[in-house]
Formats: C-alpha cells, sequence, structure tokens
C-alpha cells in the first residue's frame, strides 16, 4: 500500500506595499484579498484602501494580460506648483506580460475636483523616472462599472477552486457551440450543476466563452465561442 505525503498548509506571501495602511477608516472599505499573479511563485495578499480601489483591484486581476501588481508601491518625491517638497504613494504599479508599468492613483470623482487633484498629478508625473513607470493613469468612479466589478469578484472566488472535470466538460461543450447557448443551457448539458456555472465564469475569463452582455452574467446570459472585447 503506498502512502501519499499530505500537502501541508502554507500561507500567502506578505502583500509588497511600502507603507502600512490604516485598517479601519469610517470614511472607506480598507481590507486585503489573496490572489497569484504570473509574477509570483504563490498566493500573495494585496491591500486596498477603498471600495473603489477594490473594485479596480478585481477588475485589473480578471485581464489576462496582467503580469503583476504591486500595492502601494515606493513614493514618489516631487514638488507641488509652489516648489514645496512632497511625496506620493500611488495605489497600485500594474506591470502588463508586455513589460508596460502603469502606475494608478485612484481617487472618486469628486474629491479630484475639490482638491484640485489633478494639478497636483501633473507635478507627480513629471517626477516619475522611467524605471519606475512608463505612464501615470488617474482612475475614478467614472472608469469603474459596479456590475463588470461584481462579476470579477465571482470570478476571483471561482478560480481559487480548480475543478479540472467541470471545466473540461464545459470546454467540451463551448468547442461544439455553433449558435451559442446560455448559461443555463450549457450547465444543463454539461450535468455538474453548481460546478458547471463555476467553470463557465472561469472559461469566459480565460477566453474560452464569449459572453454578449458583459455588464450582466446570469443564467440567461448568451455565451459564444467568440471572445467578447
Amino acid at each position: 500500500m503506498t502512502v501519499q505525503a499530505l500537502k501541508t498548509y502554507e500561507p500567502p506571501a506578505p502583500s509588497k506595499a511600502t507603507r502600512r495602511i490604516a485598517r479601519r477608516s469610517r470614511a472607506s472599505l480598507r481590507g486585503e484579498l489573496v490572489a497569484q499573479l504570473p509574477a509570483d511563485n504563490r498566493p500573495r495578499r494585496i491591500v486596498f484602501e477603498s471600495k473603489l480601489e477594490h473594485r479596480f483591484l478585481l477588475l485589473t486581476l480578471a485581464r489576462r494580460d496582467v503580469h503583476d501588481i504591486w500595492d502601494q508601491p515606493p513614493a514618489i518625491a516631487y514638488r507641488d506648483a509652489r516648489g514645496r517638497r512632497r511625496t506620493h504613494t500611488f495605489d497600485f504599479l500594474v506591470t502588463f506580460e508586455s513589460g508596460r508599468r502603469i502606475a494608478t492613483a485612484i481617487k472618486p470623482e469628486k474629491l479630484v475636483h475639490k482638491r484640485r487633484f489633478l494639478e497636483e498629478l501633473q507635478s507627480i508625473r513629471s517626477a516619475v523616472r522611467p524605471d519606475f513607470a512608463d505612464d501615470v493613469v488617474l482612475v475614478t468612479d467614472r472608469q469603474i462599472d459596479k456590475r463588470k466589478a461584481a462579476i470579477a469578484a465571482r470570478f476571483h472566488e471561482f478560480r481559487r477552486d480548480q475543478d479540472g472535470e467541470a471545466d473540461a466538460e464545459v470546454a467540451r461543450i463551448a468547442a461544439s457551440l455553433i449558435k451559442g447557448a446560455t448559461v443555463a443551457d450549457i450547465i444543463e448539458m454539461s450535468g455538474f450543476g453548481g460546478r458547471a456555472y463555476r467553470a463557465v465564469v472561469r472559461a469566459i475569463y480565460s477566453g474560452g466563452l464569449g459572453i454578449l452582455d458583459p455588464l450582466a452574467l446570469t443564467f440567461q446570459s448568451w455565451l459564444s465561442v467568440e471572445v467578447s472585447a
């Protein structure tokens, strides 16, 4: 009789953040999630300081062209419009598979105008060195769709528990589709029930299935083998 060695639990790697975030705030959501990116050899904690940052993080993790996400990367020293020395820490430094790095500042639209953050960001941008980032991007709630973020949250949850059997069956069904099918159709054809639903969501984000309306994912959502833009 062969005795198989049991796998030991390995906790996720710590966040790479260069500064601590306050764990509690009455004004915003603060927390962390665990994800494994292509740049990592094991899952890692990634911190966020607001619901907006959380949504951005979920949407970014769902992209297939993202290689790494550095939460709270090293601060950038700059001079403001009055010549005063200041520092700014970007919320995330996103590295794509192409090697391109984007330093991201995430702010509510109303605060951008109230605090004249665009002017400040111009000064910060001027101080960003090419070896830190290729570009600086401001993301507000106007660019983040809550519905897409909610679907991305489902994908983030489902991909942590891989199910090779259900994934293979959904992939087989997807390859046989001619005119497409609804999520409910594929679940019924698979015979895997809830396991198939999770596999369908994973297939949408991996590129195995395209969804007609990326802003809505229900049992009646229409799917095809064509990957949606």
